[in-house]
């Protein structure tokens, strides 16, 4: 599983980008996904945003600040 990282370095989720199967942990709690080619997992926490897309290849990762 590959480590998908916020723009703060801090890591949002993992990913299998030949299942799509993705993983987000946070305290103790463990949920999990699989995204088809195109889909996308949005994941909210600590007043940061980040939009992970399933491409055929990889996973694109767009993470930003929440604006206040």
């Amino acid at each position: 599983m590959k480590e998908i990282r916020d723009f703060k370095g801090r890591i949002a989720c993992k990913g299998d980008v030949v299942t799509g199967l993705v993983e987000v942990a946070y305290k103790h709690f463990v949920t999990s996904t699989q995204l088809p080619i195109g889909g996308v997992i949005k994941i909210e926490r600590e007043g940061v945003i980040t939009i992970v897309t399933r491409a055929s290849t990889d996973f694109d990762v767009d993470s930003h600040s929440c604006a206040a």
